[in-house]
């Protein structure tokens, strides 16, 4: 377990890394074990850091083919509105980004 995912959920903080012969930048949301047995990432990568998908996405990253792992210092402002904290393709979760309630609407004037 890479405890700086960890710590980029946690923290709300951007990762950059080097995968399979690109750079991204991504907004880590889950970090655990998938259901095939390997430590993997799933986050939602920034527009910009894909050809073949401009306008960014969600990815899921094996870990062990990350390159050059950094956190950045810019943060995000929390979990995107499609995050699925219970992904059924982990088997294990070492932490994922906590979605804040909602709070009850206030009551009539």
């Amino acid at each position: 377990m890479d405890l700086r995912i960890c710590h980029a959920i946690a923290e709300r903080a951007l990762l950059m890394f080097g995968y399979r012969g690109a750079v991204r930048v991504v907004e880590p949301h889950l970090y655990g074990r998938n259901t095939a047995g390997h430590d993997a990432l799933s986050a939602w990568m920034r527009p910009g850091w894909s050809r073949t998908d401009p306008d960014g996405g969600w990815r899921m990253f094996l870990v062990e083919e990350l390159d050059s792992l950094s956190l950045l210092p810019e943060r995000f402002d929390g979990a995107r509105a499609d995050y699925n904290p219970g992904d059924p393709h982990f088997e294990e979760v070492y932490c994922q980004l906590h979605v804040a309630p909602l709070s009850p609407p206030p009551p009539p004037a």
